[in-house]
């Protein structure tokens, strides 16, 4: 048996999140698939997230050796402070200004990033959002910043 300990330790920490999610889920209705409740679209995402990291942990036991390597904590402080400034800023900054704050600081993450091709995904992700909750869910929040 050839151990992939990546993927091993990859699926179990999916495994785990999805198990306090759904333990932190349990307070929430759940309703039927037809009248769904608060908790019914999170308890399936965990549910299915579990199931996911199940494979990629049977998959990790037979797939060859790659041992763990250093933890990469800048980019993961990147990437978690890129979502802390989304929350941030997406009431008062407003959803253009939020998901472009989220990821000029992802982009710090990786080094290869160049400037246009960040700005490039900017523009794009604006567009797509604004496409999907805005004209197509009609969710309302604020597209600028709101003083």
């Amino acid at each position: 048996m050839k151990i992939n300990a990546k993927d091993v330790t990859s699926g179990l920490l999916l495994i785990i999140v999805a198990a306090v999610g759904l333990w932190l889920n349990q307070d929430h209705t759940l309703g039927t698939a037809r009248r769904m409740g608060p908790g019914y679209m999170p308890m399936l995402v965990f549910w299915i997230q579990m199931a996911l990291g199940a494979i990629v942990v049977v998959l990790g036991l037979f797939n060859g050796p790659d041992p763990l390597e250093r933890w990469a904590w800048r980019e993961l402080l990147l990437v978690l402070a890129a979502m802390c400034v989304f929350g941030l800023l997406l009431e008062k900054g407003g959803l253009f200004l939020a998901i472009a704050a989220t990821i000029a600081v992802s982009a710090l993450a990786d080094r290869t990033h160049r400037p246009l091709g960040v700005l490039g995904l900017i523009v794009f992700l604006l567009a797509l959002c604004w496409f999907v909750f805005i004209r197509e869910l009609d969710i309302r929040v604020n597209l600028w910043p709101q003083f």
